[in-house]
């Protein structure tokens, strides 16, 4: 009853202050104008701070620390100290919304995880659509959805909470239960529940999702052993995972947290043409395994069969020794893992029993070699990529029987490997053979020894051998290991950062960067790099530079091209050391740019922890790098830590899962020619960029801009509004906004789709202009619109995204456009990704084709617009007679007339004339003129007839609305055509597409709804969009 009873005071308590929230928007609804709206200050939201400081603290102080821990734990994101009973900072006007939608999740949640337990699924979709944030949250019985719906047998919820709920699958329960006690479900996660009561069908979906069978609850337990009651489960993992090899039991973890090393392997031989292994005896074996673990004789004699052999360890291979002149060699393997068996690195090999038609190959040969599809041969030993050798070795660490894994040098076939028998094939079983591996060696002192593998110490959570971070995709560390053989994962070597173990000196990278703070590394560097190197080195420690970096050509055995040497400056300040680090790294990206390389392989970065907080550093090296990869793409950076330094490896490994997760749900973009387009939610009052867009449809927004960036603003902006009230754009600075500054455009929405999309391309016109007369390169806006309810969101998005990408192609744009969306906007950032991820390739389809460039028009490389149209060409005489005459005399010469051809806006012209063809079904193109005054010439042959120069271009007067005016009548145009000091006048002859007309007066400030023009219903047309009109020619005449 008492829990039942702080339940419903909860709930009662968000209710009411959902409600004192629902009447501050009410009353800021009612502000009419900027001044009441400024007024509507930062005093008002300090007194709903105090007003919700209050109801929470009266409210959480008679529930249960259960039911106190609950809130707290959904309410996390806001700052909110219960200790104190206060808001560390003033809630903010544009987070009210988000604020009651959040408190409204808190109160639906006790229903959401009731039946997520009793498999009621249309609440849980509800609640997931509407609260998608809370979605790894953990019920007041602290375990999460998946597992209520994994311990209940609910299939379709589980599949729902995975597919399109995003949960993650390996969250795990509260650890510690709200009632402090230990308990089977504390900790666990969804396969645990499923393991445990035997629900086979939603263990394989899970494992085949990624689910870790190794993870532990706070028993100490595996999913493995939650499941050996149930004899379905026990006999899934046996046959699914290898047993131990010697005494067939289920293994308890992964090789990586097992530090022991272990006896469990086994040794086989083969001829080089048999197709059959031969196990060696109990005495052999272990002959090997000792030579192996000791690394005493790279080579050794043993008898095999009553004769001698030689065996080589380097080779896994073996000669008998006779005085035959012909040696009879044996191929050695050890099915187990180097790592547990031997503690050493190792690296895959397959050989060829069966391809194809191909014949038995009866040809000795040692060498190994790369796989060519083409020239397959049997009987030999290929190497496997980097990336195989990885996905094998990940699946060695998880135990697992078979991997399924695509070879992309024969044709990307699907290989079955078994890692219990060593042995792969393909689905037809064409092609089939054998795999092994040999242990990796380095080069010391001119002698190869075993690349040994030094466990560490510390009690380390399982760690995958490798991790990985695309764009918005994390290559999970068990994603392509599942139960289906069916089932076809993509992998391509393409990710954008990795972190895995290994030795830097052997890294094929363009380049490696080595940290002078790791003295060890240094010394390894100093040993194998060979005379320059060590040069450097030495005259590093000799002589003090200022340069933080030193790059060298590589030498030695040093596998890279180049050497980069960081010297990062011991300072006090932590804030001073990662802005040092933030320089270096740029330097450091900017230097790869600039040399065409591909591939870089950080060592991992060492500083005593006393001095810098360590996870710090790394957080800020990812971070810097991931910034530098959105300006410099195609760089792939590895992070290589020596396989002793597992708490330094766990470092990267989490912040770069965090920073995946952000990729993943926060972030995304998209490069379109050489600009990029980000979609980010975020907080658009603090984005550094260029300018800040604000429509004049969002008067919350506008407010809040208003209130945040100061009175410097808000003067501004109200005197700009006074002077130029019928203006399209007002630019103001930026005030205390991290802008440089601020453009409030005026853009209001329309039911019609024809007249919201004609808006939308004017509003990105508008901007795109003020853009480049500010020079500016970044701006960041919000989705317009969004808050509409009667216009349609997945339109608004196409529009904004296909101008943007036109805008960009068609002036050679270098810009970067970020559209920030609120956290709580879950369904638009999701509209909006989707828009962006097709539209290139949608807009691509759009492109005008270049064929349809005038006959008339010069073919030249040059970058000018205009050309002198020679008098000798019947083009002159055309236009010269046509204006002559309509002009009735007032020009006594003209003289020169020239053809405009500027590219850009011809097509742009172009795309709206097939789209008013299309839509009106008839050709309304006319050919009109407009005066203008010669110092406007260039901008207008540049960039269009921007309709900011209204009043300016020719006639100025805004009688029939305020748009660019056009006449069929250049005689009347001739009046507004302002002589220069020589007397010479200037005027377009422009094609206009006139479309739907109507009637204008002074007070329009665009064309009414279903009309394209306004006119004085005679020979005068106003146009609006400044695509609707080209300039062919401009006469030049007195």
């Amino acid at each position: 009853m008492s829990s039942e009873n702080d339940e419903n005071k909860l709930k009662k308590g968000l209710e009411e202050i959902i409600e004192i929230i629902k009447d501050i928007n009410y009353e800021k609804s009612s502000f009419i104008n900027s001044n009441e709206i400024f007024q509507f200050n930062k005093q008002m939201m300090e007194n709903l701070t105090n007003v919700i400081n209050n109801k929470l603290k009266c409210l959480l102080d008679t529930l249960s620390l259960k039911y106190q821990d609950y809130f707290l734990d959904f309410f996390n994101d806001y700052n909110y100290d219960y200790s104190k009973g206060i808001f560390n900072e003033t809630i903010k006007i544009y987070i009210l919304e988000q604020l009651s939608e959040d408190l409204n999740g808190i109160i639906y949640s006790f229903d959401a995880f009731k039946s997520s337990f009793d498999g009621n699924f249309s609440v849980v979709k509800n609640f997931i659509e509407n609260y998608p944030k809370y979605k790894d949250k953990c019920s007041i019985y602290d375990t999460t959805l998946l597992y209520s719906s994994s311990r209940n047998n609910y299939f379709h919820i589980v599949k729902y909470l995975i597919e399109q709920g995003k949960c993650f699958i390996n969250i795990q329960n509260r650890k510690y239960n709200r009632n402090n006690q230990l308990n089977g479900t504390s900790g666990s996660t969804a396969l645990h529940a499923a393991c445990f009561y035997g629900h086979l069908n939603i263990v394989k979906y899970l494992i085949d999702n990624g689910a870790n069978y190794f993870i532990k609850n706070h028993l100490e337990e595996t999913p493995i052993q939650n499941g050996l009651s149930n004899r379905n489960i026990r006999e899934f993992f046996e046959n699914f995972l290898i047993l131990n090899y010697l005494d067939l039991n289920l293994p308890q973890s992964t090789i990586f947290d097992n530090n022991e090393m272990k006896l469990n392997s086994i040794w086989e031989y083969k001829t080089i043409n048999g197709n059959q292994w031969i196990l060696f005896d109990n005495n052999q074996s272990n002959r090997l395994r000792n030579a192996l673990i000791s690394i005493e004789n790279e080579e050794f004699n043993m008898n095999i069969n009553n004769y001698l052999y030689s065996i080589s360890l380097m080779k896994f291979l073996s000669s008998q020794i006779s005085n035959s002149s012909i040696n009879e060699y044996l191929w050695i393997r050890c099915r187990g893992s180097s790592i547990e068996n031997f503690h050493i690195y190792s690296t895959w090999q397959i050989m060829f029993n069966e391809y194809l038609s191909i014949k038995i190959n009866k040809s000795i040969s040692l060498e190994v070699l790369n796989i060519d599809h083409t020239n397959i041969k049997l009987n030999h030993w290929y190497q496997l990529s980097h990336f195989i050798n990885q996905q094998i070795d990940n699946g060695i660490n998880y135990r697992r029987k078979y991997l399924y894994i695509n070879i992309d040098s024969i044709d990307n076939q699907l290989f079955l490997f078994n890692l219990e028998e060593f042995s792969f094939s393909n689905n037809d079983q064409t092609i089939n053979g054998f795999i092994r591996w040999i242990p990796e060696f380095l080069l010391k002192n001119d002698q190869f020894i075993i690349h040994k593998y030094k466990p560490s110490n510390g009690n380390s959570h399982s760690l995958p051998v490798y991790i990985n971070i695309q764009q918005s995709t994390i290559l999970n560390q068990q994603q392509y290991l599942t139960t289906d053989i069916n089932h076809d994962e993509n992998f391509h070597e393409n990710e954008s950062m990795i972190v895995r173990f290994g030795n830097i000196i052997e890294e094929k990278s363009d380049v490696i960067v080595i940290w002078w703070s790791s003295k060890s590394l240094l010394e390894l560097i100093y040993e194998y790099g060979g005379s320059s190197v060590r040069n450097t080195i030495n005259h590093k420690f000799e002589n003090k530079s200022d340069n933080p970096i030193i790059s060298i050509q590589s030498d030695g055995f040093i596998q890279s091209k180049m050497i980069y040497f960081i010297d990062l400056e011991i300072q006090s300040d932590i804030i001073l050391v990662k802005k040092s680090i933030e320089s270096i790294i740029n330097s450091i990206m900017e230097k790869v740019h600039e040399n065409n390389y591909k591939r870089i392989s950080f060592s991992s970065i060492d500083f005593n922890s006393n001095i810098y907080p360590l996870e710090s550093i790394i957080e800020t090296i990812i971070e810097q790098i991931h910034q530098q990869q959105f300006l410099h793409k195609n760089i792939f950076v590895s992070f290589i830590i020596e396989s002793n330094k597992k708490d330094i490896f766990n470092y990267y490994y989490e912040h770069l899962n965090s920073l995946n997760q952000s990729i993943s749900q926060n972030s995304i973009s998209k490069t379109i020619a050489n600009s990029q387009i980000q979609l980010e939610k975020g907080d658009i009052i603090k984005q550094k960029v260029d300018a800040i867009v604000v429509s004049s449809s969002s008067d919350i927004l506008k407010q809040l801009i208003i209130i945040e960036g100061g009175e410097q603003v808000y003067e501004s902006y109200e005197k700009e509004n006074k002077l130029n009230p019928n203006s399209l754009l007002i630019s103001c600075p930026s005030g205390n906004l991290l802008c440089k500054r601020i453009f409030f455009v005026k853009w209001n929405p329309n039911e019609n789709e024809f007249i919201l999309q004609q808006s939308i391309n004017d509003f990105i016109n508008i901007l795109i202009q003020n853009l480049l007369s500010y020079n500016y390169k970044s701006i960041a806006l919000p989705l317009i619109g969004s808050n509409h309810k009667n216009i349609s969101t997945p339109i608004v998005i196409k529009t904004i995204i296909n101008q943007f990408i036109y805008q960009i192609k068609s002036r050679n744009l270098s810009i970067n456009i970020k559209f920030i969306i609120l956290p709580d906007q879950d369904q638009i950032y999701q509209e909006f990704y989707q828009q962006l991820l097709h539209s290139h390739e949608q807009q691509d389809n759009q492109l005008i084709n270049y064929d349809e460039i005038p006959a008339t028009w010069d073919l030249s490389d040059e970058t000018r617009n205009r050309f002198i149209v020679s008098f000798h060409l019947n083009e002159y005489k055309t236009v010269h007679d046509e204006f002559n005459q309509l002009m009735k005399g007032k020009i006594k010469k003209i003289i020169q007339i020239e053809r405009i051809q500027n590219q850009r806006w011809y097509f742009q012209y172009l795309a709206h004339k097939k789209d008013f063809f299309k839509r009106l079904n008839k050709n309304t193109e006319k050919r009109l003129y407009h005066a203008s005054k010669f110092k406007l010439n260039n901008s207008i042959i540049n960039d269009c007839f921007n309709r900011s120069f209204a009043g300016l271009h020719g006639l100025n007067s805004t009688a029939y609305g305020m748009g660019v005016y056009f006449s069929s009548d250049p005689s009347y145009c001739h009046h507004f055509a302002k002589p220069n000091s020589n007397g010479e006048r200037s005027m377009f002859i422009a094609q206009v597409l006139i479309g739907e007309t109507i009637l204008g007066n002074s007070s329009m400030k665009t064309r009414p709804p279903g009309y394209d023009t306004t006119t004085d219903g005679n020979h005068i047309f106003v146009i609006y969009h400044d695509a609707q009109a080209y300039a062919q020619y401009l006469i030049t005449y007195k």
